[in-house]
C-alpha cells in the first residue's frame, strides 16, 4: 500500500510539474487539486538503564591483630652449693700438776748453825688454757630454689590477611529521544471527484 502511494505521489508530482511547465496547459479545467503536506518527525522519550561503573572485586588488606600474654620465665635455675661449716670451739681452763709431791733434802739453818734437814715439797698446781672442739668442721650442700620471673610480650592474635570484596555495579537511568516516525512529506488532494489512492 506504502508503495502504491508513493507511486501515485510521483506522478502526481510528474502531472503537476508538467502542468506548470506546460503555458498551454494553464487555465484548463480542474480535475482534481492537491497540495503538499509535510509531516515532521515524531519523537518519545524512552529510559534506559546505563552502567556507569561495572561490578568488580576489591582486594582489602586487614592488619593483624596483637596482644599482650605473660609469662613465667626462669631466670636462675635449681642449684646445690656446697658450705663450709667452721668448727666451733671453746676454752677451758683446767687445774693441772705441775710438779708432783715429793720429799728431798735441803739446807737450813737453825740457831745459826747450819743443818741439813728432810723436807717435803707439796705438790705444784697451775692452771693451763685449753681449746677443745665442740662441733668439728664441716660441708654442708645446701639447694637453692629456682628463681622465676613474670614478663609481658606481644603476641600475633590474628595474622593479617587479604579479603576479597564485592563491589556492585553502578546503574543509572538515562532519558534519551528516540524517532518514532521520520518526517514525511506528500501531495493531498484538496478539491475535484478524482482521487488517486
Amino acid at each position: 500500500m506504502r508503495e502504491i502511494k508513493t507511486l501515485c505521489n510521483g506522478i502526481l508530482a510528474v502531472l503537476i510539474a508538467s502542468s506548470v511547465a506546460s503555458p498551454a496547459l494553464a487555465g484548463g479545467k480542474s480535475l482534481a487539486c492537491y497540495q503538499q503536506r509535510h509531516h515532521p518527525a515524531v519523537y518519545k522519550t524512552v529510559h534506559e538503564n546505563v552502567v556507569v561503573r561495572p561490578a568488580g572485586v576489591v582486594h582489602e588488606t586487614i592488619p593483624a591483630r596483637y596482644g599482650q600474654v605473660s609469662e613465667k620465665v626462669l631466670i636462675e635455675p635449681e642449684r646445690v652449693i656446697a658450705r663450709h661449716i667452721p668448727a666451733v670451739t671453746r676454752t677451758v681452763h683446767q687445774k693441772v700438776m705441775v710438779r708432783p709431791k715429793s720429799t728431798g733434802w735441803e739446807w737450813r739453818r737453825i740457831k745459826g748453825v747450819k743443818t741439813l734437814c728432810k723436807v717435803v715439797h707439796p705438790a705444784q698446781y697451775a692452771t693451763r688454757a685449753q681449746t677443745i672442739v665442740v662441733h668439728p668442721a664441716r660441708t654442708v650442700h645446701e639447694r637453692v630454689p629456682a628463681r622465676y620471673a613474670h614478663r609481658t610480650r606481644t603476641v600475633v592474635i590474628e595474622p593479617a590477611r587479604t579479603v576479597k570484596r564485592h563491589v556492585p555495579a553502578v546503574v543509572k537511568t538515562v532519558a534519551r529521544q528516540i524517532e518514532v516516525r521520520p518526517a514525511s512529506s506528500g501531495w493531498v488532494q484538496v478539491s475535484g471527484r478524482k482521487r488517486c489512492n
